[in-house]
């Protein structure tokens, strides 16, 4: 399955955006993603209540940016082809959460275009906040990818990455890190915390305590 979904995603690509495909690029993304799900563990309660953990997260695994920054990290969830999920997280250097964000969306996109979106409304979030200096760290290779090639198209996928790159304008300086599905558990779970059509919600300091059960673990 990941297999078929990865060749489906380059062939988007190439159809879209008029990206090139590298057979060894496509085998080290499926790599990547069956350890991530790999990684994933279940564990249930007493009363067999199944709660998702990152399987083996230490807290260095997330890593803090340096004085002066703050890390932004990010993701979005397609929730079963009724609309998208979208959670974010800001840490700064010492890994105290500053604010975080859940914002459910009834459009109905591609997982990359979805993810992009959450880290435009992640930066514009940022941009409110008053940072100068962050980091947006995201699970999705591909967005990451793109955004630090500048790829230019006239997808939406590519439209968005235009607005992202035009708001960066607004920063002293940004830096975009890949990281495993593991280390973003806790956007992940923002992403999913909200019913669907419920808008969105922004947290200072403390967040649902769903998700502040995982910031000691991630």
């Amino acid at each position: 399955m990941v297999v078929c979904w990865a060749i489906w995603e380059a062939r988007n690509w190439v159809i879209f955006d008029g990206g090139g495909v590298v057979v060894e690029d496509i085998v080290r993304r499926v790599q990547r993603v069956v350890e991530e799900i790999e990684g994933e563990l279940v564990v249930r309660d007493r009363d067999g209540v199944g709660q998702q953990r990152a399987g083996g997260v230490r807290v260095e695994d997330w890593r803090a940016p340096n004085p002066g920054w703050v890390k932004l990290n990010v993701d979005a969830g397609v929730k079963d082809g009724v609309g998208v999920g979208v959670g974010v997280v800001c840490r700064d250097s010492s890994g105290k959460v500053l604010w975080g964000m859940a914002h459910n969306r009834r459009e109905v996109w591609e997982v990359h275009v979805a993810e992009a979106v959450a880290i435009l409304e992640n930066l514009e979030q940022a941009v409110d906040k008053g940072h100068k200096h962050v980091v947006v760290e995201s699970d999705c290779s591909q967005v990451i990818e793109a955004l630090k090639q500048r790829k230019m198209g006239l997808s939406l996928f590519s439209l968005v990455l235009d607005d992202i790159l035009r708001l960066c304008n607004s920063f002293s300086s940004v830096v975009w890190s890949f990281t495993s599905r593991r280390n973003n558990v806790v956007a992940h779970t923002l992403a999913h915390v909200l019913p669907v059509g419920t808008g969105r919600d922004v947290w200072v300091d403390k967040l649902p305590e769903v998700v502040d059960r995982l910031i000691d673990s991630s």
